[in-house]
């Protein structure tokens, strides 16, 4: 049983109105009703991958205002890249250490962070997943659990991007930005485009560039040296993309290559205004956060939740973006 059960019971009684009455819960706005903690007495830690782009910002801010508003305390906190895999594992374990009332987690990794999950579990501490999923049968294999993943479904929000990409580009030869190794969301966003243009493209290359701007620039010169027929790319994080944007400037190909990414982070508007790139996939950061949080508040309280818990994804492009940055007026730089 989790920690101040008894002392929030009553509060679980007004609880957070995601549940369906099958499937997966739904998120598509920010989280609302639910207990409201309320109390200097919750604690929580919200373990993220990386401060290092918009995306993460946007959460943090989120996230920090909900809290407040709840009247919970919030330490936000990530490693200084996405691939410090054992400073989040570190992150976590202090977490436990220091006795909080709920852990929220985007896991840098499927597998690595599963042992501090287990950890959590022991001391009773509730654990939420955010924005990133983990081998949930490895997790159960160790004996572990969470209360449940907040997020989008990261195929079917890629595949918005891929379905347009193969509606709108005729003998596309295709080129991949695949993320960090290990991680199941980038994996689920790389299939997700790709299974909707394998049986209308030709795939030119599908290499890593580890969520990294210069990287993405690198691999990209490299590829677009050797393949100046390249017309599409997808790019499965927004600094992957904006260093691709980069890298077909540089070759002077703009307007030839059309590229896709991930996040809709604010160069990703600009440069969709700019036509340099098409389109990126948003998964309304703020959204999750709030939701995650308010989900910690009552699995505290004792509530329980559907194996997802899921929230909203859109993609973005010329069509769309004026709604997109009202939308998000309040997070964009």
């Amino acid at each position: 049983m989790f920690k101040k059960l008894a002392a929030f019971a009553l509060a679980a009684v007004m609880t957070l109105s995601l549940a369906a009455c099958g499937g997966s819960s739904s998120a598509g706005s920010t989280a609302s009703g639910g207990s409201d903690g309320g109390s200097d007495e919750i604690e929580i830690s919200y373990i993220v991958k990386a401060k290092s782009d918009n995306f993460w910002t946007t959460m943090e801010k989120a996230a920090n205002a909900y809290a407040k508003e709840k009247g919970v305390k919030l330490n936000f906190q990530a490693p200084a890249k996405e691939t410090d895999v054992e400073q989040q594992v570190q992150m976590v374990e202090n977490a436990v250490s220091k006795g909080v009332d709920a852990i929220i987690l985007s896991a840098a990794d499927s597998k690595s962070l599963i042992p501090a999950i287990v950890k959590a579990n022991n001391a009773g501490i509730p654990v939420v997943l955010v924005n990133d999923t983990i081998d949930m049968d490895q997790l159960a294999a160790d004996g572990g659990e969470v209360v449940t993943y907040v997020g989008i479904s990261q195929y079917n929000a890629a595949k918005l991007a891929g379905d347009y990409a193969k509606e709108n580009i005729s003998d596309a030869k295709v080129v991949y930005l695949e993320g960090i190794a290990g991680v199941d969301a980038l994996a689920d966003r790389l299939d997700g485009f790709r299974d909707q243009v394998v049986d209308s493209a030709t795939e030119i290359a599908s290499q890593t560039a580890n969520c990294d701007r210069n990287e993405a620039f690198n691999v990209m010169q490299n590829v677009l040296n050797a393949n100046k027929d390249v017309n599409l790319v997808w790019a499965v994080n927004a600094e992957m993309g904006q260093g691709a944007v980069q890298a077909v400037d540089q070759a002077g190909l703009t307007g030839q290559v059309q590229i896709f990414d991930f996040d809709a982070a604010p160069d990703d508007l600009l440069a969709i205004e700019a036509g340099t790139l098409v389109g990126s996939v948003a998964q309304y950061p703020n959204v999750q956060a709030e939701t995650a949080v308010q989900v910690a508040i009552d699995a505290i309280g004792g509530k329980t939740f559907e194996e997802h818990t899921e929230t909203a994804a859109k993609l973005i492009t010329k069509d769309n973006i004026e709604e997109y940055r009202t939308e998000m007026a309040d997070y964009l730089d």
